[in-house]
């Protein structure tokens, strides 16, 4: 975490290497469980405040798909997401960044409004969930 101006801490580093482990999309809940049985005496305060400030400092990204359930991501690159209708897992969609830069351009020039950035979901079905069905 070397590149952020963050000051150096153990619990943050920890909560920061679960997320980036888990491509799941984990809600604060899920990552205070793993969390917890590597550092048996971190609270789920000291994760909220850590995974708030970690977005905060643009290193990892907060989902909202509209379930009620704040999710993170630590994946920066660019990438959609969508939603199994099927299973309801996240999944990424990696993409060329010259895609949304496109979409933000024609959004831009079509409207009155000045976009600067977009988190874009799709709904849809799930390589996993098709297999399943064939």
């Amino acid at each position: 975490m070397s590149e952020t101006k963050l000051r150096y801490s153990k619990q943050r580093e920890t909560i920061y290497d679960v997320l980036k482990n888990d491509c799941t999309h984990p809600c604060v809940d899920d990552i205070y469980t793993k969390v917890k049985q590597l550092l048996p005496d971190i609270s789920l305060g000291t994760v909220y405040r850590n995974l708030n400030l970690l977005a905060d400092h643009h290193r990892i990204t907060r989902l909202d798909i509209g379930d009620g359930v704040i999710r993170f991501d630590a994946r920066m690159d660019s990438h959609f997401h969508m939603i199994c209708k099927q299973c309801g897992s996240i999944q990424d969609i990696v993409c060329q960044p010259a895609i949304l830069e496109e979409l933000i351009n024609k959004v831009n020039e079509q409207s009155e409004h000045v976009v600067e950035s977009a988190q874009i979901l799709f709904h849809g079905t799930c390589l996993h969930c098709l297999k399943q069905k064939s």
